[in-house]
């Protein structure tokens, strides 16, 4: 089972890098049509009347300002070139019968699967419709339309084509849209890292000189000064522990990181080792259910646990932390919870809980950098879950969050 998913991750990977490499020429050559002020129209059919009667039903229309280009292809295997040709193209009018029985049908599985372009609007028109089923045809090949060649008068014609080039501008319009976020989110990564490491070096400097300091404080005089020192020290402490809480929320749910197959209890297990000094000297316990194994980023899911765990016992007071964590089947999602018998958080905090920076004064837990929450909401959103709380002052809090199913 393992191994059918790492080929099906692998081909999603290869899938996307396909998706975004068609995307990047289509709007490069859209670009060009733009210019040029026409939208392109590939015919492909075996008989020249089907052609010369779509030309004219077709000659005066126009969509957002522009007019048609139109380009003739009368075998499947010519439709292959043209298509590869043309990845602008914005709508096929696709025979289904030419020099096999299922050509067209050839044509539309070559466009979608291999070509991986999922733009172009493909009508399909078939004067058999027996051959090729509506309902299958429209699952299996991704089809966006299908017509009797009998039933396409002009004006039916007329608006077939205005609604699917509305659509096919949408979808290019959503694909810039998309790409002009990935470099946004690119740039704020590499200047959020850049940022990171600038303040990281010199405050790590900073850290190791405070450290010897600290160490003579005792011999500085006089003994306010030492004092001072110290206090500067303990600020400095705190400012390395906030950033470095903030570089770890950048180099969380980039785009591009990949998932596997993960076993929930294999995250829980290392944490508890990262987590061992912490647990030994809380005398913590941990009642972990079994867990079940998800699609999803390693790496991420190690900190969503660890950042809710060790929350856990920092807000336990008065007695031994009690620990515990559990999943179940909810709709199509696994739920996952983790509760403890710590102090509690108030209502009132719970909207703003997620957000960067956010602290609850009350109950102790103003030493909190306000970062770990947040983490855990990226990580979760990153995954297509959701995180959320209830809670009880005296009497802990348990912590919401959903992982989509594998499929």
């Amino acid at each position: 089972m393992t191994d059918t998913y790492k080929k099906a991750q692998n081909k999603m990977a290869d899938n996307d890098d396909l998706i975004l490499a068609t995307e990047h020429n289509i709007m490069l050559d859209q670009s060009a049509t733009s210019e040029n002020n026409t939208w392109k129209i590939l015919i492909v059919d075996d008989e020249e009347e089907i052609h010369v009667v779509t030309r004219l039903a077709l000659h005066d229309f126009s969509f957002g300002g522009r007019h048609l280009e139109f380009v003739s292809a009368y075998s499947g295997q010519q439709a292959r070139k043209l298509i590869h040709e043309n990845p602008d193209t914005a709508i096929i009018l696709l025979d289904v019968v030419m020099e096999t029985d299922d050509a067209g049908l050839e044509v539309a599985r070559y466009i979608r699967q291999e070509l991986g372009n999922h733009f172009v609007r493909i009508i399909l028109r078939t004067g058999q419709p027996g051959l090729a089923p509506e309902r299958r045809v429209l699952k299996v090949y991704d089809i966006n339309d299908y017509r009797a060649k009998t039933e396409l008068t002009q004006d039916r014609l007329f608006s077939v084509i205005y609604t699917a080039l509305s659509s096919y501008r949408d979808l290019i319009a959503l694909a810039r849209n998309r790409h002009q976020l990935i470099g946004l989110v690119n740039e704020i990564e590499q200047l959020s890292h850049l940022a990171a490491r600038d303040l990281q070096m010199p405050l790590n400097n900073v850290v190791s000189t405070m450290r010897r300091v600290g160490g003579q404080a005792q011999d500085i005089s006089p003994p306010g000064l030492a004092e001072d020192l110290l206090d500067v020290r303990e600020n400095v402490y705190a400012m390395q522990s906030a950033l470095n809480k903030l570089v770890a929320l950048t180099s969380v749910g980039r785009f591009n990181e990949s998932r596997e197959l993960v076993d929930c209890n294999a995250i829980v297990s290392d944490v508890l080792i990262d987590l061992d000094n912490i647990f030994q000297s809380s005398h913590a316990n941990l009642h972990c259910e079994t867990l079940p194994t998800v699609f999803a980023c390693r790496r991420q899911l190690m900190q969503l646990f660890k950042n809710l765990i060790s929350n856990a016992i920092r807000f336990t007071e008065g007695r031994e932390p009690e620990i515990y964590i559990n999943a179940m089947t909810h709709e199509r999602n696994w739920l996952f919870s983790v509760s403890d018998t710590g102090v509690g958080i108030r209502p009132e905090n719970h909207s703003g809980l997620f957000n960067l920076f956010h602290r609850d004064h009350s109950d102790g837990a103003a030493g909190d950098s306000g970062v770990g929450l947040a983490i855990c909401e990226k990580i979760v959103r990153w995954h297509g879950g959701k995180i959320w709380l209830e809670s009880e002052l005296g009497k802990g809090s348990t912590f919401y969050f959903t992982i989509p199913l594998a499929e």
